[in-house]
């Protein structure tokens, strides 16, 4: 990913809405909830996001599994890395 398409992954990641979430979820075909949408945001809002930073990907990663579910987590790490292979 060039660095232009991962400022502009990082600015929607660390602004996007619930419902965003779950238009993208329907886009990607992710199940996901409004309830865990709502939760995910909230995740996500926690901190800067850096989608190339690992550690921090791992992390938020954790957290979704946790406080989320693992399935989802999964899908949501399938997500992040079909945006870091464009």
């Amino acid at each position: 990913m060039n660095p232009i398409q991962l400022q502009l992954v990082n600015f929607k990641l660390n602004r996007i809405t619930t419902d965003e979430l779950l238009q993208l979820s329907k886009q990607y075909s992710i199940s996901l909830s409004e309830k865990d949408a709502k939760k995910i945001v909230q995740i996500l809002k926690q901190e800067n996001i850096d989608i190339a930073n690992q550690t921090q990907r791992k992390r938020i990663l954790m957290k979704i599994s946790r406080e989320v579910s693992p399935a989802v987590a999964s899908q949501v790490n399938r997500l992040i890395l079909s945006f870091l292979n464009e």
